[in-house]
């Protein structure tokens, strides 16, 4: 019992006794002083990223169904609201299509790639460019 109480002790002043202390220097240069000149901070959101089987919907495109990796924008549960959106981004500049996952849901994407890398880049320059995009994420086709 005795062995026990000692261990105990010893353990309280090994917790407690091993506090690192912050001293201050004594004397403070100008230089000392400064701001790092190439802090940043980067705010900016993580890239969401979803692994779905999807496939391309009758009057769509079928040569999006040869990619990998997509840039999504946005999704819908009914087909013409997905393509009313569809529409909205061609007369901003983008050339959207529409996939169907396997959930029933219609994603718009702007682009599609086999190289992941290149799909990321594309993602976070859509919302640096389009503010309304800031939600923009990258979905992967899940392989048969």
């Amino acid at each position: 019992m005795k062995i026990l109480k000692v261990f105990f002790i010893l353990s309280l002043a090994l917790i407690f006794g091993c506090k690192t202390q912050h001293l201050m220097p004594e004397t403070t240069t100008p230089e000392q002083m400064k701001e790092p000149e190439t802090t940043k901070i980067d705010n900016a959101p993580k890239i969401v990223v979803k692994e779905e089987k999807v496939s391309v919907p009758d009057g769509e495109e079928k040569s999006l169904d040869s990619k990998r990796f997509y840039v999504i924008l946005g999704s819908f549960g009914v087909y013409q609201n997905a393509q009313k959106f569809k529409n909205q981004l061609m007369h901003e500049g983008f050339y959207p299509g529409i996939l169907v996952n396997e959930n029933g849901l219609y994603r718009v994407c702007v682009d599609s790639y086999d190289d992941e890398n290149t799909a990321r880049k594309k993602v976070t320059d859509i919302r640096d460019k389009y503010k309304q995009f800031r939600d923009a994420w990258l979905l992967i086709k899940k392989e048969n």
